[in-house]
């Protein structure tokens, strides 16, 4: 092979050094580049999972249906209204006790997850007696 060598041309020496540069230059990194993501990308998938194990949701979003959405939040909370504001945009008030913030908490958590919403601008708390009243306005998606 060594004679082989010997025998070529100058320029097809460059040009296979070259080569070798190119590949060392290009290649290698761009592999490594594509590996790193695959890594990123299975410890993202990972993370998902143990998302769901932890607030036990499904692994199905559904369309937000303003029927469901209130006799589903009803299960967690006093009282929910729901009125459509715009097309896709609806109002929400929500009563919880004082002692039940936390599952508001885990309920505005899983929202986006449960249905295609996205919540718009900020909350708006009023305090009763012994409740809070929660505004909010979602966007279905």
């Amino acid at each position: 092979m060594l004679e082989n060598l010997k025998n070529t041309s100058l320029f097809s020496k460059i040009l296979s050094l070259l080569a070798v540069a190119l590949f060392a230059l290009w290649v290698v990194p761009s592999m490594l580049s594509y590996y790193e993501q695959v890594n990123d990308y299975q410890a993202n998938v990972e993370e998902i999972k143990q998302s769901v194990a932890k607030y036990g949701l499904e692994n199905n979003t559904k369309q937000f249906n303003m029927a469901k959405f209130k006799q589903n939040s009803e299960l967690l909370f006093d009282q929910v209204e729901v009125k459509s504001v715009a097309d896709n945009k609806y109002r929400v008030t929500i009563n919880v006790k004082k002692e039940d913030i936390k599952k508001f908490h885990a309920f505005l958590e899983k929202i986006s997850l449960q249905y295609y919403v996205k919540v718009l601008g900020p909350l708006e708390f009023n305090s009763k007696e012994k409740a809070l009243e929660v505004k909010m306005t979602l966007l279905t998606l």
